[in-house]
Order: structure tokens, then C-alpha cells, then sequence
């Protein structure tokens, strides 16, 4: 994005449609973007190689390609650029295909207005980055073979144990589980040794999720302000009506509902259409992964 701007290529051949997202987009006046449009795929797609844009929008039958061409050609795009496809074809199976081989959403041009398309738009761009990251973390994911596993395993059942204690459970050198366990510290598999304590038990005795909608492009702003109230103890983005989660901890409910009206509420960027779900009973919780040994 540049210049906080939403830069959307738009690739349509039906100037009627053109002018009917023109004025859609006009209507969301809280929405900061740059509109380049195309009615040939071929155009669209050499525009692309000089410019980078945060999204774009397909119609799938243009003068230079039919709907099956349009969405192979597109797919090694979708990688790094959130597609939406708008057509005026009520055909779910098309929706289906294009949403499976990548396409981050599906609207058709009859049930379209304002709201619907700022949000799609938003949701789009916001999912794409969600999933692309998810795709480089798979990249870095680091393989473990069984003796590595196991001392992960005691490890979380029992932080302060010995090496010397591990290495008799996992038949192993102590300087052998000492080098395992920097290593695997030095790959970011294991974050930290620390101290958890339950909340519950120390007077916090009110614990929610709150959903909130950002606006995406203040959304990497408004998180790290979160992550710095004490009462905030998970912040994550999420896909859907609300695309981003927290944890809240508070003494009690009046304080849970001052900290979000009087913190959270006060943070510019963040809707005030905020969904609150307070824990009633805790049946399990813990941040640790068990990993099953190969026999």
C-alpha cells in the first residue's frame, strides 16, 4: 500500500459493471484507494508487471479469455495478490472452483453494493496476508526426530529438570541434550523457559475473547498498542467478521468493561462493534504440544 492507499486493479469489460464499482467505491468514504481499470486480461496482467497492487478484481469472461482460461492464468497470481471475482453468472460451481485453486473471494455483481464490497476488499487483503504467512512459517517448520520430541515432552511437564535427568530418560549424553536443547532454542522451536501462573488462582477471576474489527490497514499498529496493557494477555488476527482476537484478564466483570471502554474503545482505527465472550468454565488449558514418539 502506498501512501496508506488500497491500490485495486480492476479487470472488466463491461463498462456498465466499471462504472457500477466506481460508484460503490466512492460510497465507502472511509475507504483510501487508488482504482486502475482494464477490460482485456492481457492488459491487466502487463499492468501488473510495472505496478504492485493490494488487490484485484476479476470479472471471468473478458474479450481474450474464456472462464476456464482466466482462472488458470490468474492462479499463479493469487500467491501474491488477494483476487476477487465478480461476475453476473449466479453458477456456484464456478464459485467453488475459483475459491479452491486460490481465489481469496466470490461476489456476483447483482447482490453487490457499498458495505459488501469495502468488506470483501478488506477481508480479502487481510486473508491473504493471514494465509501467506501461514505458508512461510510452513516453510521455516523445522523437522524433529524422536529423541528431540521426547526431551520437548519432559521439558514442558518439568522446566527445571537436569540434563542429567533427561539424558537418563531419553538415553543420551547430558552434553548431547544441552546441544539439542540450545539448538532447538536457536530455531525459535523453543521461545523461552518461563514461569506460567493461572490467573484464577492470583484474583483475576475474569477471563474473555473479545473480537474486534480494524481497520486492515492500521491493523499491525492497533495489535503492538495491545500487546502492551497487562490486561491483554493473546493478541491475533483472524479471518472473518472480525479479524482480530483477544484474551482479556480482569479482577471482575466491572473491570473487564472499564478497561474495554476506557482502553480498548479509546484506540482510534478500531469499530466499536466489538463481541465480548466471558469463560464461564475452564476444562482445559495449557501451552503445551504433546508429541507422540514413532515406536
Amino acid at each position: 500500500m502506498e501512501n496508506g492507499k488500497i491500490n485495486i486493479l480492476l479487470i472488466e469489460d463491461n463498462t456498465v459493471d466499471v462504472r457500477l464499482i466506481q460508484e460503490l467505491l466512492k460510497k465507502s468514504s472511509d475507504l483510501s484507494y487508488d482504482l486502475e481499470s482494464f477490460s482485456r486480461l492481457s492488459d491487466g496482467i502487463n499492468r501488473l508487471k510495472n505496478k504492485d497492487f493490494d488487490i484485484i478484481l476479476l470479472d471471468l469472461t473478458l474479450p481474450d479469455s474464456d472462464i476456464e482460461s482466466t482462472i488458470e492464468i490468474m492462479i499463479e497470481f493469487t500467491l501474491k495478490i488477494p483476487i476477487i471475482v465478480l461476475t453476473g453468472l449466479d453458477d456456484r460451481e464456478i464459485a467453488l472452483n475459483s475459491l479452491k485453486k486460490g481465489f481469496q473471494d466470490h461476489l456476483f455483481k447483482g447482490e453487490l453494493n457499498a458495505n459488501v464490497l469495502k468488506r470483501a476488499i478488506l477481508y480479502g487483503i487481510e486473508r491473504h496476508k493471514i494465509e501467506s504467512n501461514k505458508v512461510k512459517k510452513k516453510d521455516l517448520k523445522i523437522e524433529l526426530d524422536d529423541k528431540d520430541k521426547m526431551i520437548l515432552n519432559i521439558l514442558q511437564d518439568n522446566y527445571k529438570i537436569s540434563y542429567k535427568e533427561i539424558s537418563e530418560r531419553v538415553s543420551l549424553a547430558a552434553s548431547t541434550i544441552h546441544n539439542r536443547v540450545q539448538n532447538m532454542l536457536n530455531e525459535g522451536i523453543i521461545e523461552k523457559v518461563d514461569t506460567i501462573v493461572d490467573p484464577l488462582k492470583v484474583g483475576y477471576n475474569t477471563i474473555a475473547f473479545v473480537h474486534l474489527f480494524i481497520n486492515p490497514l492500521k491493523l499491525n499498529d492497533i495489535a503492538q498498542k495491545l500487546t502492551q496493557f497487562n490486561e491483554v494477555q493473546l493478541v491475533t488476527t483472524s479471518a472473518g467478521e472480525h479479524n482480530l482476537i483477544l484474551k482479556l484478564i480482569a479482577t471482575n466483570e466491572k473491570n473487564l468493561w472499564r478497561f474495554i471502554n476506557e482502553e480498548i474503545k479509546s484506540i482510534e482505527g478500531i469499530n466499536p462493534d466489538i463481541k465480548v465472550l466471558s469463560f464461564i468454565d475452564i476444562f482445559k488449558t495449557t501451552h503445551n504440544i504433546c508429541f507422540k514418539i514413532e515406536k
